[in-house]
């Protein structure tokens, strides 16, 4: 005990200069709600949004988690591990009851949560309120593209609440907080596979901060503390219907090597956004404010390197080499800087200011109202209490349409990233050769074999000759579309500028009067 108020007075002196400055949140509750509308705003169904709400459906309906994968032929009755059927369920609670908007609300709702959360780390650090405000600002805009209607919501919300207690253990005391990082670990295990850099965070901090108090020769209390809350975080990720089977799916998905050759959001950052520059600059804007935060940490350190936040920092670090390498990181970078960017800026910036120049005072009334009303106004306008909410890429509509208006089924050998899709529409009828469960629900020689027929591979004939079948579904400019094309076997039946849709040269499909048919699609919403 004595050991830790020696500690606690160290941090005090060392930064004279945190007066009692006002949290964001009590300081202008309007403000913080002002960034959740401006990081909501991308509002859009991406291609697996059809199955986390189907997936949910079968969680609420059956009651239990699925144990196998019976929406496919290729690998029927394979196991089939969700570490997001939490989050999938409650998605579909919300889309069930309440539709489009209770979906969007429940969104909405997340990335509120979200951005509380890192309010109140913010506040932790005791930096002016006005460095409180430009960092959340700034992670408001760079949160929008990941803000999805995806289990990736818990793992934001979660890393969020998770950084609020690492930064409330870092700045301010040692008052038992920390011990609720297990309680929102077992959450975690079963909302998203995100948990496996949430449990990285919380080890790396425990690790810096054991070595730090090793090599001052203070007592191991600390150390005790912080390696049995890193432990019990790490054994509440077991309260899950899988047990250890949810870390082997994991950690399967996050070794697969075609993983991040294959999948956008898996791809290295600056190759990403250079991809993303010429299909959407505003989405690589995006990317640059993600960037733009931990090098103004960077920045800062060097500028005044202090703080005694070592273990933070590295854990900030730690989520910024994550979204280098993945894309599928940049929100983590985002969340795990706010705290530490905040109390460096700080320091590198107002701390040699007069107290009179940065005392603030909470906000009148009037300031509040106005600032309420611009939030819902951009909530508004935004599309969140519309019924509509439109899909972000091609989908196979018309197709799916053909195939339904005469009756037909069958095994469907479709892109990856209509999958999902595909299951909504014709899971009663029909099985799909793969979809976004991916890892989860497909061993490692059915992706391989789906990846060398996508990209017309050595062994794309072959992989239509080893499944059953019934059905190809490609885009117009997919690289194996000249290889069915040359084959007499199949035949195409169903053409738009999205999809084309072959059937076997001698099935019903391909005696249809006037095949192949043209479609003109239409534009697409959810669901």
């Amino acid at each position: 005990m004595r050991a830790e108020a020696v500690d606690t007075v160290r941090v005090a002196q060392a930064a004279p200069e945190f007066g009692d400055r006002l949290p964001l949140l009590r300081y202008s509750p309007a403000l913080v709600l002002f960034i959740a509308a401006i990081a909501d705003v991308g509002r859009w169904a991406d291609p697996d949004l059809w199955g986390h709400i189907r997936f949910g459906q079968l969680v609420l309906a059956s009651g239990h988690v699925p144990a196998v994968n019976s929406y496919s032929y290729s690998v029927a009755g394979y196991p089939w591990h969700d570490p997001e059927w939490l989050a999938e369920a409650l998605l579909a609670f919300f889309f069930s009851h309440f539709g489009i908007i209770g979906l969007k609300l429940f969104k909405f709702g997340c990335t509120a949560a979200t951005v509380s959360l890192l309010a109140l780390a913010a506040a932790e650090t005791r930096a002016s309120t006005r460095i409180q405000l430009l960092v959340l600002t700034v992670s408001g805009v760079a949160l929008i593209p990941m803000m999805q209607f995806r289990p990736q919501l818990f793992t934001f919300m979660l890393l969020s609440a998770l950084m609020l207690l690492l930064a409330r253990d870092t700045y301010r005391s040692r008052d038992g907080m920390i011990w609720i990082a297990p309680a929102l670990f077992a959450l975690w295990a079963n909302t998203h596979g995100g948990m496996a850099a949430g449990l990285a965070a919380i080890l790396l901090y425990a690790a810096v901060r054991g070595t730090e108090d090793l090599i001052r020769r203070k007592s191991f209390g600390n150390i005790f503390r912080l390696s049995s809350v890193a432990l019990a975080s790490a054994a509440a990720t077991l309260f899950n219907p899988y047990g250890y089977g949810n870390w082997l799916a994991v950690a399967r998905a996050i070794r697969n090597p075609l993983t991040r050759a294959m999948i956008s959001e898996w791809q290295p950052l600056l190759f990403n956004m250079q991809v993303v520059w010429h299909k959407s600059p505003g989405t690589a804007m995006n990317y640059a404010a993600v960037i733009v935060l931990p090098v103004g940490l960077a920045i800062c350190l060097l500028m005044r390197p202090r703080g005694d936040d070592l273990a933070l920092l590295a854990v900030s670090a730690l989520m910024a080499i994550g979204a280098w390498l993945s894309v599928r990181n940049m929100a983590l970078t985002v969340i795990a800087t706010v705290a530490p960017l905040c109390r460096h800026l700080h320091i590198a910036i107002e701390s040699n200011r007069p107290y009179e120049r940065w005392r603030t005072q909470p906000r009148r009334t009037a300031n509040e109202i106005m600032v309420g009303a611009l939030a819902l106004l951009v909530a508004y306008q935004s599309g969140l209490f519309s019924r509509a909410l439109p899909v972000n890429i091609a989908m196979p509509q018309g197709a799916v349409n053909f195939l339904e208006q005469h009756g037909l089924e069958g095994n469907v050998l479709g892109d990856f990233s209509w999958g999902d899709y595909l299951i909504w529409r014709m899971a009663r009828r029909s099985k799909v050769f793969i979809d976004g469960r991916y890892d989860f629900a497909y061993p490692m020689d059915v992706i391989s074999d789906y990846f060398d027929f996508k990209f017309d591979g050595p062994r794309a004939a072959a992989v239509l000759k080893a499944y059953p079948h019934d059905f190809i579904l490609i885009t117009p400019a997919s690289p194996v579309r000249t290889l069915i094309e040359h084959r007499h076997d199949w035949t195409l039946v169903y053409g738009d500028r999205d999809a084309l849709l072959y059937a076997r040269a001698d099935s019903a499909a391909a005696r249809i009067p006037g095949v192949p048919l043209r479609g003109s699609p239409q534009p697409l919403y959810f669901p």
